[in-house]
């Protein structure tokens, strides 16, 4: 098999068909063709099932596209390594990260690296935790920032802070909240939060069970500003990093609540690698910034 191949028939899949793996390649659909059946001539298989909604991935093609994926970024890890051995090679860094740090956080620790490595290519995916946990298992990003505990054998996980999770509602409410109106305020003031699979809401509902709180789920959204906007408009109450709502308490746009039956609610940010990766320059330098007390 060759690199070309694999990288063809990772684009097929990806862009969902040739006609785009072809465009993305640069390349013509008879070029992508052949080099799918190439593959399948080579792996006496078939990859694909033609289907009138077009081609999907078959068991063995299933199998392919995952350990394609990562022998190519290997392959491109073990490249990037050879040139950082090079006089004066700055390289680039990949870095996964949540929408909440991707906002409030990532800007200045990447304005501190670009100071310390001006010419350094940065790239930044976005995704919730278990993406970003995917991501670097499957070396296509060099370092990941997530706010859920993750634990497994390839990952090297180090803390950096804690940031307190609040519950929020719009100051405008009518009649005011106070805080005396434990029993049943999660009832009355239905909760906006971020979708069911993710490691933030897993946290939250966890911890509601425990505090045996009756809860009413009005919408979901991944969008922390969307979330923000419904509760100032007071279409329900949300619970948000306290760091994602520090303007808008400070301006009397939303009001913190506090429930006397939940306990304090944290969430940790922690910067996790793969423990066999090669860190480049620039992985080497941001982590000496997350790790510095103004990194935080």
């Amino acid at each position: 098999m060759e690199n070309s191949q694999l990288k063809g028939f990772l684009a097929v899949v990806e862009e969902g068909g040739v006609s785009r793996a072809a465009t993305k390649l640069h390349l013509t659909q008879p070029a992508v063709t052949k080099q799918i059946q190439a593959l399948e001539r080579e792996l006496k298989t078939v990859l694909f099932d033609r289907t009138g909604r077009g081609l999907e991935l078959t068991a063995t093609g299933a199998l392919l596209y995952d350990y394609s994926r990562r022998s190519l970024a290997l392959l491109e890890e073990c490249q990037q390594a050879i040139a950082d051995t090079q006089a004066g090679a700055i390289g680039s860094l990949t870095i996964g990260a949540g929408t909440t740090t991707c906002i409030f956080e990532l800007p200045h620790w990447l304005q501190a690296l670009r100071t310390q490595l001006p010419g350094i290519d940065v790239v930044v995916r976005t995704g919730d935790s278990r993406e970003i946990v995917q991501l670097i298992l499957a070396r296509e990003a060099d370092l990941g920032l997530v706010t859920t505990a993750v634990q497994h054998p390839e990952l090297q996980v180090t803390e950096l802070f804690e940031e307190e999770i609040v519950l929020v509602t719009s100051a405008a409410a009518s009649p005011p909240i106070t805080d005396a109106d434990n029993s049943n305020l999660l009832l009355h003031y239905p909760l906006i939060l971020f979708p069911g699979n993710s490691g933030f809401r897993e946290y939250l509902d966890q911890a509601l069970i425990r505090a045996g709180l009756e809860v009413q789920v009005k919408m979901e959204t991944d969008s922390l500003e969307a979330i923000k906007s419904f509760v100032a408009t007071g279409l329900g109450s949300s619970f948000l990093p306290i760091r994602a709502v520090e303007a808008e308490l400070s301006n009397g746009v939303l009001k913190r609540v506090t429930l006397s039956a939940l306990p304090v609610l944290w969430r940790q940010t922690s910067v996790i690698r793969r423990s066999d990766r090669h860190l480049s320059p620039g992985a080497k330098a941001l982590l000496k910034i997350l790790h510095t007390p103004s990194g935080n």
